[in-house]
């Protein structure tokens, strides 16, 4: 992008209804005016992450604001002949940042009563206008603003977490005046354990974890661009599952939620109840304590990796090895076939789900009236389908679950269902979506940017998360113009704003060949 496409959206970011709030919140009333206006330090501040930066911080943005020219600075909302120093590009972000500490975007228009007997805070009367907003919130849909309308936001969801290490150094476990334990200059920062990857091994760090949302096509639809669609920090790693509901909650609504077994292994009324409550199905991963055999609610049912099935299902398709990440293709299509082959004995939702009592009816793979999917000798109508269909070995007159029709409840086994049966084909090709999430994060950890120790150097969860939103909304800019230009698509931005189409050649990567080294004697 050029610096005049980078000025343009990073002040469309910067003026957008969210952002508009924070900067009239921060505002001060009396006093002398600020010489750089709030919404010229966001807009300088989003400018600085469009230019893949070496590191977040407030010097970073003044060196990149002062390669501006007078008229650029103008567009970018600073006044034209002001000198750009740091005291007053950070104060303005440290008011900014005051006011997503304080939560509050517009205060009450009257004195607060409370309860003499409960201490509780009475209702606020009819039109009063004080609005709250928690940093989940305000970091999900400032990252919002920078996706224009005309992007199709596509209805499902995958979300992933990365470890965000602190610049601070570690010490030993001290305690402040409040009681409160801190391990470094980071008061809010916390120790978390992350897995080993090919750069490094498993270990304890001190720092945030932080939660990405990213947009995931259609099974089987055409690619789209790799962009943030919501964010959520927490201290080292705790509460992940309160984390997840934050960005569905303040994303636009969508249908299907990809996670990994980081959030599955919570309760399910922590997170599997509330998606069901917000209509939103889930593809997820299984940890291997939900990979198990349980009875089932009735006689001749038994669940079997979250899924119902009749307890006709033979016994070398119950536990079944599932496929590995260092398996070719091949071997991980035959191993599929085996969970595919479960599929026959299966219980399906017979209706819509009862929301009154909070209940689903399953049907059984032989129930007369609907298409068999069995033989079962309890049901003499499926005896008379071909005998290309599996035939069960129930025996006359014992009890069966294949000709049942049973009613579940949402709360039996909440945390381990799911729409498609794990690892079955189905479930693999809808999941594989969540792989988008990954590179994302991998995008700006390792290879757009850095995103390690030292590119954040402000302490708190407050100014982390916002310098982190900040980033992302980089990322997004950066990634719309770059995904719609090389495809030679009209980017959403360029749309939205009324942008003369950009006609320059597009510039090639080479990968220049290395010296040879001479042999040494």
């Amino acid at each position: 992008m050029t610096d005049e496409q980078r000025i343009t959206r990073a002040v469309a970011v910067a003026t957008s209804e969210i952002a508009k709030k924070v900067c009239a919140a921060a505002e001060r009333r009396t006093g002398r005016p600020r010489l750089i206006p709030l919404p010229g330090v966001l807009a300088a501040y989003i400018f600085h992450a469009t230019g893949e930066p070496h590191t977040m911080t407030t010097s970073g943005v003044c060196r990149s604001v002062k390669k501006l020219k007078p008229k650029q600075r103008a567009a970018l909302g600073i006044p034209k002949h002001m000198q750009i120093r740091y005291k007053r590009m950070h104060s303005g972000w440290r008011a900014i940042k005051g006011v997503v500490e304080h939560g509050v975007l517009v205060e009450h228009d009257h004195d607060l009563d409370v309860d003499p007997d409960t201490g509780e805070v009475l209702p606020c009367p009819e039109g009063c206008p004080f609005e709250q907003v928690g940093l989940d919130e305000l970091t999900t849909l400032l990252i919002q603003a920078s996706l224009p309308p005309e992007f199709e936001r596509p209805p499902a969801v995958a979300i992933d977490g990365t470890d965000i290490e602190s610049h601070t150094r570690p010490h030993k476990k001290r305690v402040d005046a409040d009681g409160r334990s801190f391990w470094s200059a980071d008061p809010d920062a916390r120790w978390g354990h992350r897995t080993a990857t090919d750069r490094r091994p498993t270990e304890h760090f001190l720092g945030y974890e932080a939660h990405l949302a990213t947009y995931a096509p259609h099974v089987g639809s055409e690619p789209i661009p790799q962009v943030v669609a919501g964010l959520a920090l927490r201290p080292g790693i705790r509460d992940r599952a309160r984390a997840c509901l934050n960005i569905v909650d303040a994303l636009p609504p969508f249908d299907d939620l990809l996670v990994d077994r980081g959030y599955t292994t919570a309760k399910g009324s922590q997170l599997a109840g509330p998606l069901r409550d917000r209509h939103i199905t889930m593809t997820m991963d299984l940890h291997k304590t939900q990979r198990v055999v349980r009875p089932g609610p009735e006689a001749g049912t038994v669940w079997v990796d979250g899924t119902l099935y009749t307890s006709a299902l033979p016994e070398t398709h119950r536990t079944l090895e599932a496929p590995t990440a260092g398996m070719s293709a091949a071997e991980k299509a035959r191993r599929r076939e085996a969970f595919d082959a479960r599929e026959p004995y299966r219980f399906v939702p017979h209706a819509k789900r009862d929301t009154t009592r909070g209940t689903q009816r399953f049907r059984g793979p032989a129930v007369d009236g609907h298409p068999f999917k069995v033989r079962c000798p309890n049901t003499p109508a499926s005896m008379r389908m071909p005998h290309t269909i599996p035939t069960t070995t129930c025996a006359p007159g014992e009890p069966c679950g294949c000709g049942k029709t049973i009613t579940i409840h949402d709360s039996l086994l909440e945390r381990d269902r799911q729409h498609h049966p794990w690892q079955s084909t189905r479930w693999a090709l809808s999941f594989n979506r969540r792989t988008l999430v990954e590179g994302l994060i991998g995008a700006n950890r390792y290879q757009r940017l850095s995103v390690n120790r030292g590119f954040f150097r402000q302490t708190g969860l407050v100014a982390t998360a916002l310098l982190l939103a900040v980033t992302l909304i980089g990322h997004n800019l950066v990634s719309l113009h770059a995904w719609h230009t090389t495809r030679g698509r009209p980017e959403p931005w360029q749309v939205h704003l009324g942008e003369a189409v950009d006609d320059r050649p597009l510039d090639k990567a080479t990968r220049t060949r290395g010296r040879r080294r001479r042999p040494t004697d």
